[in-house]
This record gives C-alpha cells, structure tokens and sequence, in this order.
C-alpha cells in the first residue's frame, strides 16, 4: 500500500474513533436524563393517586355536609353555644 493510503485509512479511523466516542457521550448523557425523567414520572404518578385520595375524601365530607344542611336542615351551632365535655377514658376491652 502507498504512504497516501495508509494516512487516509490512519485518519478515517481516528475520525471513526473520535465520532464513536462523540456518540457513546451523548448516549450516556440522555440515558441518564432518561432515567431522572422515569424518577419524576414516578413520583408525579404517586403523588396524582395521593391527590385523587384527598380529592374523594374531601368530596365526601362536603357531600355529607350538603345533606346535612340541606336536607336535614342542620347548621353549625354559635361557638359561645358550644360546650365541651371532657370524660375518663374506658378500661373497657
């Protein structure tokens, strides 16, 4: 083989390298923020059936309050009326 040869493959495989290199860097890289995004997709998915907990308990407190006061026609008493009795607790198993 002549010299121009041997120089022309010798550079293609350094530039092959580096590009190999290039490519690998960016793969960990968006592998990497692959992963921290599956993290937060996780935890907003924990969070969101957190949320449509709370959402169900506080819909059925207010539920329970509207009939209450609609059709039971019951209102929160004044707090002057209020009176609170404090008791032993049970020894009862």
């Amino acid at each position: 083989m002549s010299r121009r040869t041997i120089v022309f493959w010798l550079i293609a495989l350094v530039v092959s390298a580096l590009a190999l290199v290039n490519v690998r860097n960016r793969y960990l890289l968006l592998f990497d923020r692959e992963q921290h995004l599956m993290g937060q997709k996780d935890a907003l998915h924990v969070e969101w059936g957190r949320l449509l907990l709370e959402q169900g308990t506080l819909a059925a407190h207010r539920r329970i309050d509207r009939i209450a006061r609609h059709r039971l026609d019951m209102v929160m008493p004044d707090p002057r009326r209020i009176v609170l009795i404090y008791t032993q607790p049970s020894n009862l198993p």
